[in-house]
């Protein structure tokens, strides 16, 4: 699998069906956490065939309800129990309780331009959906307490990952307890950006950190290291750097795992970041 760094995620297999999970949180009791990957269901054509999302207009929603109860039953959660997001690259967060069961996944999701979501509540899975953008993974294990977060270059640019963290503090979360995981997403491998969106991390570059390579024979495009810029907005939060764990993974260079929607456009289909305390 291509990247320039190190993997940090396992890749599991169940049923033909494959997900990926970070170490240092497997490890954690009473926590389930999983990011999808594109292997293990029966969506067809450009949704083939681990498709999580119910709106694409080539699949069905039969087609992607079974895949949803072959993942969920993959990682030990009950997806009709689920809360969803409703994501259009803001930092808005929602709190998700009990009465929240099922938004987004049996009933209508009721409310717009959530792109996280928080919960101290058992048995409830909170779920973000992907296909580049980066999935922020947080756990504080002393206020068992977790949060999931859809982080494109708006997002994280606008700092979703500073707003989680404050978020986590507003909830009596001590900052230096917080672990967080940066899944796979589009790496700096590839990710080629212009100038327009660079112009939005310029103020992170300086001598020693530099999130913005220029592309060779190519003059105004950028390849941006999306999950630095993640680290650093945590890091400047408080967050220790040894509790960050970057996955390594890019979804645009491994297309055959992970849809890619600058491989694909729009005709693709949409992998899910997952957690449930338990």
């Amino acid at each position: 699998m291509k990247t320039l760094y190190e993997t940090n995620m396992h890749i599991m297999a169940k049923k033909g069906l494959l997900y990926y999970s970070f170490p240092f949180l497997q490890q954690q009791p009473g926590l389930i956490h999983a990011f999808s990957s594109r292997i293990g269901g029966i969506s067809h054509g450009c949704c083939s065939t681990l498709n999580l999302a119910y709106a694409h207009p080539e699949d069905t929603a039969v087609n992607v309800r079974e895949n949803w109860r072959r993942f969920s039953a993959a990682i030990n959660i009950d997806y009709n129990h689920a809360v969803l997001t409703q994501q259009n690259h803001t930092i808005n967060i929602y709190e998700a309780f009990e009465k929240d069961a099922g938004r987004g996944m049996t009933r209508p999701v009721g409310y717009n331009n959530i792109d996280a979501l928080i919960t101290g509540v058992l048995n409830l899975p909170i779920i973000t959906y992907h296909a580049d953008c980066a999935p922020l993974f947080f756990y504080a294990p002393k206020q068992r307490l977790i949060g999931l977060a859809h982080a494109g270059w708006r997002g994280t640019a606008l700092g979703m990952a500073s707003a989680m963290v404050e978020c986590f503090v507003q909830h009596g979360v001590a900052v230096t307890e917080i672990l967080v995981g940066i899944g796979p997403s589009a790496g700096p491998c590839c990710y080629e950006i212009g100038e327009e969106v660079a112009a939005c991390f310029k103020d992170f570059c300086n001598e020693t950190v530099s999130l913005l390579c220029t592309v060779k024979n190519n003059p105004g495009k950028y390849k941006l290291n999306l999950w630095e810029a993640n680290r650093l907005f945590l890091i400047k939060s408080g967050i220790k750097p040894e509790n960050i764990i970057i996955s390594g993974i890019c979804t645009i260079c491994n297309p055959k795992m992970f849809f890619s929607h600058r491989i694909q456009g729009k005709a693709r289909g949409t992998m899910a970041a997952v957690m449930m305390l338990c």
